[in-house]
C-alpha cells in the first residue's frame, strides 16, 4: 500500500510519515512541508486510479532497533578504586590488608590535595601493603 494520501479540505497531495495519536497524522506536502491532520481529512490516493476509498490510516513498521555498540570496557569492572572505596571495602576485597591499614590508606586519601589519589606511586608511602603484587594482580586502580 503507498503511503501517498489526498487532503479532502484542500485538495493536496500528501505523503504520510506517522500517527501522530489518535486523531492526527503527521504529513508531508509536494512542497517537502510537514504539517498535521486530522485522520478523517485524509483519503488515500493512488497516482494511476486517482482518489480511493476510505480506509484507516496506515500502520508503519518501527525501524529496527539500533544495536547496542561493543564494549572494549566491561561494565562490570571488578578492580577495586581506592579513590571512592571505603575501609571496610578495602579490607573485604584486598589480601593482606586490615582495616587499620584501610583507615591509613583512606586517610592518606583525605589529607591529599582534591581528596584523592592522583598516581598509584603515592600508594608507596602506605607500609606493610605489596603494591607491586596488587597492581599486577590489577586488583586497584584509582580515577
Amino acid at each position: 500500500m503507498s503511503n501517498l494520501f489526498q487532503d479532502t479540505k484542500t485538495g493536496k497531495l500528501v505523503e504520510f510519515i506517522s500517527k501522530h495519536d489518535k486523531e492526527f497524522a503527521m504529513v508531508r506536502d509536494s512542497g517537502g512541508n510537514i504539517t498535521y491532520l486530522t485522520l478523517e481529512q485524509l483519503v488515500p490516493y493512488d497516482k494511476d486510479k486517482g482518489r480511493l476509498s476510505k480506509v484507516t490510516a496506515p500502520q508503519i513498521a518501527p525501524p529496527p532497533e539500533e544495536k547496542a555498540p561493543n564494549r572494549v570496557v566491561p561494565l562490570e569492572d571488578v578492580r577495586l578504586n581506592l579513590n571512592t572505596a571505603t575501609a571496610e571495602v578495602i579490607q573485604k576485597r584486598l589480601p593482606g590488608v586490615g582495616y587499620a591499614t584501610a583507615k591509613k590508606i583512606v586517610e592518606m586519601r583525605m589529607s591529599l590535595s582534591g581528596e584523592r589519589f592522583n598516581n598509584l606511586k603515592q600508594l608507596e608511602n602506605i607500609p606493610r601493603v605489596n603494591w607491586e603484587q596488587l597492581i599486577e594482580e590489577d586488583l586497584i586502580f584509582i580515577s
